[in-house]
């Protein structure tokens, strides 16, 4: 393979610099901090997990977005979230620690997917997890710790979208939809939502070949009264498989029906039955569709949403619990006190992963061009820690945040610290050692201390500091050597003062604080 081609095959990884590497660490330092003081202690995990791990968690779907090897018979992969680790580590250490348990986390992440604006197949995700603890308060909690998070980094004009997962799946299941189809639609309701219902049909027809026809969805069943034949059917479909096999069987029997053809009998049956078990799940799916495409259109303000959807809950005779607890949860969310961006209801909202199990979410943010970006998202996943091996059920809700795209957001003027707080330079050779232990004593106080290599003037290392945005340079010759002094210049003001070398770190924290 030639160079260019492997290094091709690395797209979407990438360099990041250091004025945007000092934005992502201070994002990062910044939601450590905030999420500490709210009683969530850091932990780190592993970046390479068993690929089992992921499969458990979220199903095959996730295989190709896995950057995964074989090593020594394992299935190995690079980790592409990290709440998985985070409840993987709860199974295996935390079980008996007392509930509730607060974690928060950062690290990057690996996705094989395709390369887009503010999209890479390695970022960095920051975000926490509540773990044993259920109902509308801890939903309230998670809700304003990921709101406030980014308000504690200087964001605040964001939108909140709120939706809750079983409003779909609760009817999907009530249907009776087989597994491969409910997890199907699932999977593309936000396809509903961006690309339309046709969109929807055509993966359908696509991927579930025995539904090239009458699936465009239709408010009401077929009322059309029902043949002898397909009061059989309907009987044949009310039973297990094993009665179903043994009723085709004995009725050919019964007929003196004999199977003509190079299948045996009972994989003609088991054709037979499969044809009627499909059969069954077309008029199903229209009227899934059907309650998808409504569902999708009740978007907007909790006021306007909230007697819609409690409309719409009464007419398909659906249970009214989640969106009761919706209404809870904004009630416990608003004693927090008001928030900087807007709370919007969306629920057509489905993040596309099915082990959500309650109130799922997004935060929007919109840069200074373009559309609005995701910037963080999360939910409750009550089944997850069970899923993944648990001893006993724990309830759980978490969000993460993208920390590139939050990065993104803020001004460059958030990275003045990206060069040094001082720059020290010394005039010879001769004044080296003075100016690396002065570099040292400042440094012991906090401030980001760089010291000048080589022989250039003075004049072009003034230069040099200033090309590097540092706002103090300490400046040590021979005369200054021997009087335990240096020269301190403010790049700025482009004044100087010799200073005293026991005085230099209170004076450089003093004119550190007056800059910020």
């Amino acid at each position: 393979m030639a160079t260019a081609d492997r290094i091709s095959a690395l797209r979407g990884m990438r360099d990041v610099m250091s004025a945007e590497y000092a934005r992502r660490q201070r994002v990062e330092r910044t939601l450590e901090r905030h999420l500490r003081l709210r009683g969530y202690a850091p932990v780190d995990l592993p970046i390479l997990e068993n690929t089992e791990l992921y499969l458990r968690k979220s199903g095959e779907e996730i295989s190709a977005r896995l950057f995964e090897f074989n090593f020594k018979n394992r299935r190995i992969a690079l980790r592409p979230e990290i709440t998985a680790s985070v409840l993987r580590a709860y199974v295996d250490h935390m079980q008996d620690a007392p509930l509730p348990l607060r974690i928060q986390y950062s690290g990057p992440v690996f996705r094989y997917e395709k390369p887009q604006q503010s999209r890479y197949r390695q970022f960095t995700m920051a975000g926490a997890e509540l773990l044993g603890a259920s109902g509308a308060r801890a939903d309230a909690e998670v809700l304003q710790l990921a709101c406030s998070g980014l308000e504690s980094v200087g964001l605040s004009d964001y939108k909140l979208v709120i939706g809750h997962a079983t409003l779909l799946e609760g009817y999907l299941q009530k249907l009776g939809l087989r597994k491969q189809l409910l997890n199907h639609l699932l999977r593309n309701m936000e396809n509903l939502r961006k690309r339309g219902l046709s969109q929807v049909i055509a993966s359908l027809r696509m991927l579930f070949p025995e539904f090239e026809h009458d699936v465009e969805p239709e408010a009401k069943p077929d009322p059309a009264a029902e043949s002898g034949s397909q009061e059989l059917i309907k009987a044949l479909r009310e039973m297990s498989d094993g009665e179903a096999r043994r009723a085709i069987s004995d009725f050919l029997h019964s007929l003196n029906i004999r199977i003509e053809s190079n299948r045996d009998e009972d994989e003609v049956i088991d054709r037979l039955l499969h044809k009627i078990r499909e059969d069954e799940q077309a008029p199903k799916l229209r009227l899934a569709l059907a309650y998808m495409e409504r569902l999708g259109k009740l978007r907007g303000s909790p006021a306007e949403v909230l007697p819609l959807a409690r409309a719409l809950a009464a007419e398909y005779d659906l249970e009214r619990n989640p969106i009761g607890h919706l209404e809870q949860s904004l009630a416990c969310l608003a004693d927090y006190g008001p928030l900087a961006g807007q709370v919007e209801l969306d629920f057509g909202l489905n993040r596309g992963l099915h082990y959500y199990t309650g109130l799922i979410f997004e935060i929007h943010c919109r840069p200074a061009v373009g559309e609005t970006i995701q910037v963080c998202g999360g939910g409750r996943y009550d089944s997850l820690v069970s899923i993944l091996g648990g001893g006993a059920p724990t309830p759980a809700a978490g969000f993460a945040y993208g920390v590139e795209r939050v990065a993104g957001l803020l001004s460059s003027e958030a990275a003045a610290f990206a060069g040094p707080d001082v720059y020290v330079i010394p005039i010879t050779d001769a004044d080296v050692a003075a100016s690396l232990r002065i570099a040292e004593e400042l440094r012991a106080r906090d401030a980001a201390v760089e010291v000048s290599i080589g022989g250039r003037s003075l004049r072009r290392r003034l230069k040099q500091a200033d090309r590097k945005s540092a706002p103090l340079v300490v400046i040590i010759g021979e005369s200054e050597r021997e009087g335990q002094s240096v020269i301190l210049r403010d790049m700025r003001s482009h004044e100087e003062w010799q200073v005293a070398n026991q005085e230099l770190p209170s004076r450089v924290k003093e004119r550190m604080q007056a800059d910020e």
